[in-house]
């Protein structure tokens, strides 16, 4: 049975097929629940239960890939949980059409330089993301526990803090809390990867006796079509030693549907003492229909360190606040 609502879409596909240019598109889809502008402005004969979202806002426009918006618009809000009001523009649409619309309300983004979502490749363990976030984020490490807020700010940067806890004893189970600030500063499109560099510092609080300084490089690339790659390298200096050597981490991983199966490869290098080796292989999980909560099950498995070895398990749950309020999107 073909209901209005469907009978109206297929009409207007049909009405817009002539001209499928994304400007004209958007006017006949979009325009009357997101406003003329694109700012969520729906005109007054439009009766929704949410306010439409501000295409013109840069981080909305640009975080998700045009995969994911190409979803949305095709397949309607309610296939990822979010809103009813969004209907599914799949009936009488062509693929060019909706490409073309997707990709008119991503350049409602004024602004020049905020990295696409194409290169907001999927967490792994050890690395740092590249790409910034706002993120809320649990991990386990064995018995280490790390909780971890990171803020994206404007275009580019993201502020990041943290709190340790170890649970090997009753005795002092506060290990410390970090800042950190990254910057994203390269970014290619065409070869699909950029750059970060960032800095954190700890100060000597639980079971940290002196300040640390990190800084560190990371970056991302995606050489083939589903298959990414994620690299770091860490210095670490310490007050009262200096330089006490670096650390290193490189990941690879695909994205299968909801999973993404990776394995990781870090050591340490330090200016005294043993190196380090280990491979961490993982399977990160998409959570919620949206993909803004995602968990993530690995171990880690010692192949070059001093004596004893013994595996850890690795796991994180994070929740992306910049998509979507933690219970919409299921």
């Amino acid at each position: 049975m073909i209901t209005p609502a469907v009978a109206l879409l297929a009409t207007l596909a049909v009405q817009a097929a002539p001209d499928s240019a994304g400007a004209t598109l958007y006017r006949a889809w979009c325009a009357s629940c997101h406003g003329a502008d694109g700012r969520g402005q729906a005109a007054r004969q439009t009766q929704l239960s949410v306010r439409p979202a501000d295409l013109t806002e840069c981080q909305t426009s640009t975080a998700e890939t045009e995969e994911r918006w190409l979803g949305i618009v095709r397949e309607g809000g309610a296939a990822f949980g979010l809103s009813l009001d969004m209907p599914a523009f799949r009936y009488g649409a062509t693929p060019e059409q909706l490409r073309a619309v997707v990709r008119y309300i991503r350049s409602l983004c004024g602004e020049r330089g905020w990295p696409p979502g194409e290169l907001n490749f999927p967490r792994a363990f050890l690395a740092e993301k590249a790409y910034p976030e706002n993120e809320v984020v649990t991990s386990l490490h064995g018995s280490e526990q790390e909780y971890i807020y990171e803020r994206r700010l404007g275009r580019r940067a993201q502020l990041e803090a943290s709190a340790r806890t170890v649970l090997d004893s009753l005795d002092r189970p506060f290990d410390g809390v970090t800042g950190a600030l990254k910057y994203n500063v390269w970014y290619s499109t065409v070869r699909r990867a950029l750059v970060t560099v960032g800095v954190e510092g700890t100060p000597p609080l639980g079971r940290q006796e002196a300040w640390e300084i990190e800084p560190f490089i990371a970056a991302g690339a995606n050489p083939l079509a589903g298959l990414f790659v994620q690299a770091e390298v860490v210095g670490a200096w310490e007050d009262g030693e200096g330089v006490s050597g670096f650390s290193y981490s490189v990941g690879v991983g695909r994205e299968v549907g909801r999973f993404t199966p990776m394995l990781e490869v870090g050591g340490t290098v330090p200016r005294a003492g043993e190196a380090t080796v280990s491979l961490v292989p993982q399977v990160r999980v998409q959570l919620s229909r949206l993909g803004h909560v995602a968990g993530s099950l690995g171990v880690e498995l010692p192949a070059c360190a001093p004596e004893p070895r013994y595996p850890r398990l690795t796991a994180f749950l994070l929740w992306d606040y910049g998509d979507a309020g933690l219970f919409r999107g299921w």
